[in-house]
């Protein structure tokens, strides 16, 4: 039997209207969220569907975890940035087909981290070298995404992942983080085939 473990009421009445909403730390129950959500747009044919974006990231794993299930649906998402998009958030807004910015909100790729590592592993060598052989592999799965649809080089990349800074919406636009800067349109029934209605 199905059960709605991961959606609240919120979620799906969104969901209805075709319309999803990252907000907050990239986790465990976002990833949740969003694979439920996507298989229940599946059951309905795979409509096109606006994804609204608030995050300041979270875990790098689950992070690319959401992305691939995005890149995996076969209908078209649009991606909204509201507020900010930043670290894993964006590289998960990175899997919409078309990734729009409102004027007001940033964007920020950085270098990934480790919080939780414990005093026995920086004890060890060689579990140092594990821990860092661990994050150069999920940064470089980053870089790709990020070469990708930026069609900007790795030393280009890198060089602004190391800023660690913000972007304004028009600088990410002008880097290739997102596609258009615009106002977007809440409507009951989104069109999404013109994100910028007239």
């Amino acid at each position: 039997m199905w059960k709605n473990d991961h959606l609240d009421k919120i979620q799906l009445d969104l969901l209805d209207k075709n319309i999803l909403a990252l907000r907050g730390t990239v986790d465990q129950e976002m990833v949740f969220y969003v694979q439920e959500a996507l298989l229940r747009l599946v059951a309905r044919q795979s409509p096109p569907v606006v994804m609204f974006v608030t995050s300041n990231g979270g875990d790098v794993e689950i992070g690319l975890d959401i992305y691939d299930a995005l890149r995996s649906y076969s209908g078209e998402v649009i991606g909204v940035v509201y507020g900010y998009a930043n670290s894993m958030a964006a590289v998960i807004l990175q899997a919409c087909k078309t990734r729009v910015c409102a004027p007001n909100a940033q964007v920020l790729v950085h270098h990934i981290s480790k919080r939780e590592v414990g005093l026995d592993v920086l004890r060890s060598r060689k579990k140092t070298e594990e821990v860092r052989k661990a994050l150069e592999e999920s940064q470089n799965k980053i870089y790709k995404i990020l070469m990708q649809r930026t069609r900007r080089t790795l030393r280009e990349i890198r060089r602004e992942c190391a800023k660690n800074q913000a972007m304004s919406a028009e600088e990410a636009l002008a880097f290739g983080l997102v596609d258009r800067v615009e106002d977007f349109m809440i409507d009951s029934e989104p069109d999404t085939t013109s994100p910028c209605p007239a």
